[in-house]
């Protein structure tokens, strides 16, 4: 079973962006990466990527969505050694922005994003979040899933599971009454996968101010043994918590980027 041992405190490199402000301007923001370390991955892999909520475009005059820039510092970093290439990427969800920034909350398509990281790895996969959509799911790479509701195999021995969306008003984007959102999870769960990726995670059960879902919460304490993934809301300092016999990771707003631990470290 994957299980988180540490995570680096502070990032290892930081990228610069634009992202939708409060008050209709653009904000410029740098997103931080960082080194967390694991027991439990498949014994080639070097090392995964997990990410969520990249809601921005790039500066400069291209202005892609931030994800797509972002896969190509991931692979500017493993080129100058600071990381090495990763051999998986998983998503989970919200990675759109409006073209000029302008309001926080935009809904969009996010295809150029997936195709991004499709290109740089050789597995991609991920979830969306409630201010996505795909324009061409049928034209995603082989190398690539999104999942609502399934499991696939990574890396050879890594389950990898996951629910898109979050709980609310099924007429929006993404969204599902909490009933049917846990149906869905728990059919994942029962399929007992080594990691889970949510948009919509959990509450943290000994922090009120750390948002969540509380039933999701409460399903992912009673049974599941894996690590749940999740962004939506940011957590601050620490992000990984235990959660029943398993752990919950918050990547809002981050890269983090999981390494073999070493034996002795």
């Amino acid at each position: 079973m994957l299980r988180i041992t540490r995570i680096d405190q502070e990032p290892f490199f930081t990228f610069p962006h634009r992202t939708s402000g409060p008050a209709g301007a653009p904000l410029h923001n740098r997103l931080p990466f960082y080194r967390a370390y694991a027991t439990g991955l498949p014994d080639h892999a070097k090392g995964i990527v997990l990410t969520s909520d990249l809601q921005g475009r790039e500066t400069g005059g291209h202005n892609r969505l931030l994800g797509v820039p972002v896969a190509e510092a991931l692979v500017g970093l493993s080129r100058d050694g600071v990381i090495p290439a990763p051999d998986a990427v998983f998503l989970c969800g919200d990675l759109y922005d409006y073209p000029d920034c302008h309001k926080r909350g935009g809904t969009g398509p996010v295809d150029e994003v997936f195709q991004a990281f499709s290109a740089m790895t050789p597995e991609v996969v991920g979830v969306l979040g409630n201010h996505d959509q795909m324009e061409y799911p049928e034209a995603l790479p082989d190398n690539t899933t999104l999942l609502d509701g399934g499991v696939v195999r990574v890396l050879g021995s890594l389950n990898v599971g996951g629910v898109s969306g979050i709980v609310g008003n099924p007429n929006r984007n993404q969204r599902r009454i909490e009933d049917d959102f846990l149906a869905a999870l728990e059919s994942v769960t029962d399929h007992a996968p080594d990691i889970l990726l949510l948009h919509q995670g959990p509450t943290d059960p000994e922090r009120a101010d750390r948002r969540g879902d509380p039933g999701v919460a409460l399903s992912l304490e009673t049974g599941f043994q894996g690590l749940t993934v999740f962004g939506h809301t940011r957590w601050d300092w620490p992000w990984l918590i235990p959660l029943g016999e398993g752990q919950a990771l918050n990547v809002d707003g981050r890269v983090v980027v999981v390494l073999p631990e070493v034996d002795g470290e």
